[in-house]
């Protein structure tokens, strides 16, 4: 529904220019961590050395696996990697920001202190990807599609941010979002979605395990930041709102409030029944009710 007025149409704008500014801020950290290549590389190092001593180095069997005997498994994935980040994401924001306004500023205020961390993170210790260690492949440039995350690219990603991995910790908090928020038909998908994103990750060579493991960590820390959202989490009473403002939300009244005929036993009342039949009789117009 478009803004009444000047002011909700300046909303909307600084709402939307949020996006640029954080893409533009993400860009930057790269300019501002020390070391550069160099140090992204001793880096990722470092990291292959701790999983392995940690018994999780698993990336190369995963990936050589899926090259040598489940190939388009493996090409699937690279288009997971693509398809199921930033087109979810815009595409989730937009529904919120129209149907749920008061679920998308919590959640957008989680992704803003998630991403505020893991840039912090990417200026103190910038880690290049797996696939630049002599260990693992860019899947998605071996096997396509080859224009993601090409040369041509290069400037409009930051090369050096693979810990924490952003992606995957993105992931896991619309996964919360869906748990929360959905019909319950369709919250499976916020099972599913961090899983399969999971997968996408360490097959293509984007990610380590430990990446992951520090996304997951720093998605659950800005949740803690920002705290518990107050209200509903009922997807469709938020919709029926948009659709049917004048319908009233009232709940059915209780039992204790249906009216009830109390009857004090004495003397010289009459039996219960009596009493009900008469009182029948006056509210369905079959007779005068007994005085």
């Amino acid at each position: 529904m478009p803004p009444s007025n000047g002011s909700g149409w300046r909303r909307h704008c600084i709402e939307l220019a949020l996006y640029p500014a954080a893409y533009l801020l993400y860009l930057l950290v790269q300019e501002l961590a020390e070391g550069g290549e160099t140090a992204a590389l001793a880096n990722a190092a470092a990291i292959v050395a701790l999983e392995q001593s940690m018994g999780v180095f698993i990336e190369p069997a995963l990936q050589q696996g899926l090259m040598g005997h489940a190939r388009p498994l493996l090409i699937l994935l690279n288009w997971v990697y693509i398809l199921t980040y930033w087109p979810v994401i815009l595409a989730v924001a937009l529904i919120f920001y129209c149907v749920r306004r008061r679920a998308y500023y919590y959640y957008r205020r989680v992704l803003v202190v998630n991403l505020l961390m893991a840039l912090a993170v990417f200026a103190l210790f910038p880690t290049a990807p797996p696939f630049q260690t002599p260990y693992l492949v860019d899947t998605i440039q071996a096997y396509g599609p080859a224009f993601y995350g090409g040369p041509a690219m290069a400037a409009f990603y930051n090369t050096n941010a693979a810990m924490p991995s952003l992606h995957f910790s993105w992931t896991c908090i619309l996964g919360t979002l869906f748990l929360r928020e959905l019909p319950a038909p369709f919250r499976y998908v916020g099972l599913a979605y961090p899983i399969l994103t999971l997968a996408a990750i360490l097959g293509t060579g984007n990610h380590f395990v430990l990446d992951a493991a520090a996304g997951a960590a720093l998605a659950g820390i800005a949740f803690a930041v920002v705290g518990r959202r107050d209200g509903g989490s009922d997807f469709s009473a938020g919709t029926s709102r948009i659709c049917s403002p004048r319908l009233s939300a009232k709940p059915p009244p209780r039992r204790s409030q249906r009216l009830s005929l109390q009857i004090r036993p004495g003397p010289s009342s009459p039996a219960p029944w009596d009493d009900y039949a008469s009182t029948r009789s006056g509210c369905f117009g079959g007779g005068q009710a007994k005085r």
